[in-house]
């Protein structure tokens, strides 16, 4: 079936930006560039792209800004049609994730820390915010990036509407329950667990079976690991440095993604400018051992799992490239080779997104 992938980007002269707007890609063979599809302009900052796939919708974050977009996508070709834009209950939006029965939108506001759920309407639109929850978290040390609450990340709990928020102007990660039936935050459910002073929480990844939580702490480039206790609270366990040793320069944690089969988690560090691989002990579901690798480009902002096609996706904003490494299957491990390919050239780019089709690519 063909897959379809969304790239997202910075646009703005604000960000020194080179992005033109969403640029679709017809993803191709193992080692075969992708073919450009369409290029929506004249948006401004779509910095990070959410797919829906039973409706066939594409939701954009507009960064720095104060809105989201919905883009129907066509079922044959893949184009994007935009349907509507509605406000995010805040400013700079960062990050999306649907409630688990797809009937409201969660937008992460890091400027103003905020959370924000946004009906979702029959056929993918979306209505403005029927709920906003603000976080009450208190500045961290750093002047410049910690001068609040700045929420970088919406994440589900598997089979509940129980959210993870990593707080990287707070130092903490936050987590709160969805009414859907309501349509509410429950205000009563929030609760926090401390990150070490400094350490910018950003991204997390949850344990396949719901057994424990990554985070990427973007400040002070380490990885956290949650227990999640029965009552679903969060206990942390371990803490392991992303950089070599060796490395004494600037670097910032970004993008995590978890390969279950393998048991690995990648984590892209901007500065070193690598992907740190992290082992996973099977037992205890701790790290194990790293490697890293080169990121093939500048400033690996973000990072996916292409899993029909084997392969990890990083963006490389500076550069402007988007990589593929193919995880070749080696038994019950999945290794990285030592080179990426070279997918797509696409300024500014900060999030990829795949929809996988039923139909069939003919002429489109």
């Amino acid at each position: 079936m063909p897959t379809f992938a969304y790239i997202g980007c910075r646009t703005t002269r604000q960000r020194a930006a080179r992005g033109q707007g969403i640029q679709v890609y017809l993803m191709g063979a193992p080692g075969e560039s992708w073919r450009p599809v369409q290029s929506v302009d004249g948006l401004e900052n779509p910095s990070y792209l959410l797919v829906e796939p039973c409706r066939g919708v594409l939701y954009a974050v507009h960064g720095d800004g104060s809105e989201v977009s919905a883009f129907r996508i066509h079922p044959a070709s893949g184009r994007l049609a935009l349907m509507g834009r509605q406000p995010t209950g805040g400013r700079n939006p960062v990050h999306l994730c649907m409630t688990k029965d797809g009937d409201h939108l969660v937008v992460a506001n890091y400027a103003t820390g905020t959370v924000a759920a946004l009906p979702v309407i029959g056929d993918g639109a979306l209505a403005a915010p029927a709920s906003v929850l603000a976080l009450p978290g208190q500045p961290g040390p750093h002047r410049v990036e910690q001068q609040g609450s700045h929420p970088h990340q919406a994440l589900r709990l598997r089979g509940t509407n129980r959210f993870v928020f990593p707080d990287k102007g707070a130092d903490c990660v936050w987590m709160a329950d969805f009414d859907s039936a309501a349509g509410r935050w429950q205000q009563q459910t929030l609760w926090h667990a401390t990150a070490r002073e400094g350490a910018g929480p950003r991204h997390a990844v949850l344990h396949p079976d719901g057994s424990a939580l990554y985070v990427a702490n973007e400040l002070d480039s380490t990885l956290t690991t949650y227990a999640l206790t029965p009552d679903q609270r969060l206990s942390p366990q371990h803490l392991v440095a992303l950089l070599p040793e060796s490395f004494t320069g600037n670097s910032r944690a970004a993008g995590v993604a978890l390969e279950p089969r393998s048991m690995t988690l990648f984590i892209s560090n901007r500065g070193h400018d690598s992907v740190t691989c992290i082992a996973l002990d099977r037992d205890t579901g701790l790290p194990a051992g790293r490697h890293w690798i080169s990121a093939g480009g500048q400033t690996p902002r973000f990072i996916a799992l292409d899993a029909p096609a084997r392969q990890l996706i990083v963006a490389n904003e500076t550069s402007d490239t988007i990589q593929a490494f193919f995880l070749h299957d080696a038994g019950s491990k999945w290794q990285l080779p030592g080179l990426p390919f070279t997918a797509a050239r696409t300024g500014s780019p900060t999030c990829v997104a795949f929809y996988q089709t039923d139909f069939r690519s003919n002429s489109q």
